[in-house]
């Protein structure tokens, strides 16, 4: 399947960011304490604005696959096809892995902010 190209989709509304995505790459890999697999971002808080129900604000967080992930996970990568066990162990239920095809398909289901990343 070398011709199929892979993907890694965040529906980071619910993602909870328990740094279970890295845990869970950084055990199926194999790596030492400062190499990562999946690094998660946090983004804010800040204040974006007065809402409905008083002071709104932006906080979450995105896993972000690293080249590490790519390389085992991505079109020719060993693992390639097969599902991480970052998305495995997210509790949220908020990670998807599959072709860039299904990916993009699961994607047009949801009506909120998304990340798609090509592995």
């Amino acid at each position: 399947m070398a011709d199929q190209k892979y993907a890694l989709l965040v529906d980071y509304t619910y993602y909870s960011g328990n740094h279970a995505a890295e845990i869970g790459c950084k055990e199926e890999l194999g790596l030492p304490l400062e190499q990562f697999g999946i690094k998660e971002v946090q983004v804010g808080p800040f204040k974006k604005g007065e809402g409905n129900d008083g002071d709104a604000w932006e906080w979450f967080y995105i896993p972000c696959p690293t080249s590490i992930f790519s390389e085992h996970w991505g079109t020719n990568g060993d693992k390639a096809g097969q599902r991480p066990l970052a998305v495995q162990v997210d509790e949220s239920a908020s990670m998807y892995y599959g072709t860039v095809e299904e990916m993009v398909a699961k994607m047009a289901e949801f009506d909120r902010p998304m990340v798609l990343f090509q592995l």
